[in-house]
């Protein structure tokens, strides 16, 4: 006659309640985890939401004034450059520009980052903005802006590095160019005026996405613990 083995009753009560209990604090554990899971991952949503962003700055420059005796010593002469464009920071480039050098010579300073032809040593080191309308075998006139800080509200002075170039030829189009009561020519900085530069960047479209994302991940974590506290 065969023998069945059996577990003793008392054994096997204990084991059942183990297995119960465990189950219980596991899928506890479960939902712990899931929910924290769940709020990490929002929190990153929303963190990747604030970070995406252009870094477009609108510069605009009010009387920014060079000044230097004129030519021939008849007194002193000014250019006056005044305007603006949109600063793209990260990809260094420039849109919607409107600068205007007015003074002794008259050019609209569009160009950027770097005249497309300067040959002499005064050439001023990129980024530029410079004479768009010059002769192309000639060099242009070039305006480079030295900015304490993109972060600029109120008008605020630019850095005595900024300078202005007049090339011998004056870029070619000129009325006049280096006569008695002109501007000097060559290299001259340290100008008065002022600037200002304004964030006007928006959040990317990706960006938005992952914000709207990130909300409706952390609604519905708080809909779900409501839903427990009223259950419970």
């Amino acid at each position: 006659m065969s023998k069945v083995l059996a577990f003793p009753r008392r054994a096997l009560d204990a084991f059942f309640t183990t297995g119960i209990v465990s189950g219980a604090k596991s899928m506890k554990m479960s939902k712990l985890l899931e929910g924290s899971h769940l709020a990490i991952g929002a929190l990153l949503l929303l963190a990747g939401a604030g970070g995406a962003r252009a870094d477009v700055f609108d510069v605009t420059f009010n009387n920014v004034t060079f000044s230097a005796p004129c030519i021939g010593g008849t007194g002193t002469c000014t250019e006056v450059i005044n305007g603006s464009g949109l600063y793209d920071q990260v990809a260094n480039t420039v849109s919607l520009p409107a600068v205007q050098l007015t003074g002794t010579y008259t050019a609209s300073l569009d160009g950027f980052p770097a005249a497309p032809h300067c040959v002499s040593q005064l050439c001023l080191p990129p980024d530029v903005l410079y004479d768009l309308a010059a002769n192309t075998s000639d060099d242009p006139i070039e305006f480079s802006a030295d900015l304490p800080t993109l972060n600029a509200p109120t008008p605020t002075a630019l850095v005595s590095d900024s300078a202005l170039y007049i090339p011998s030829t004056c870029g070619g189009d000129q009325a006049t160019c280096g006569v008695r009561g002109d501007f000097p020519l060559g290299d001259l900085s340290s100008p008065s005026g002022t600037y200002t530069s304004v964030d006007v960047s928006t959040p990317e479209p990706s960006s938005v996405i992952l914000f709207v994302s990130g909300i409706a991940m952390l609604g519905f974590l708080s809909l779900r613990k409501l839903l427990v506290i009223a259950r419970n």
